[in-house]
């Protein structure tokens, strides 16, 4: 029998906040952490991968203050 690959779900938001949304769920890890950065490069915002397994989040990323600081460095030199 071969060895059971854990699933991974992502959720943009915070963790504990209402307003977390799931967006589905991947095997693996490392593409979990791929996936949730893809995410996170299209729309700026919050988002952690969560393990139902051990019930942890074992991976995150906010990429919220920095598409903030890019939009301010556009505005700046577009003045």
């Amino acid at each position: 029998m071969l060895p059971r690959v854990p699933a991974f779900d992502i959720f943009s938001g915070r963790f504990g906040e209402r307003d977390t949304v799931w967006l589905g769920a991947v095997e693996g890890l490392a593409a979990a952490r791929d996936r949730m950065l893809q995410f996170a490069a299209k729309q700026a915002g919050a988002y952690f991968v969560f393990s139902s397994d051990s019930q942890l989040i074992v991976a995150a990323v906010d990429t919220s203050r920095l598409m903030h600081a890019s939009e301010s460095a556009k505005a700046k030199g577009a003045a």
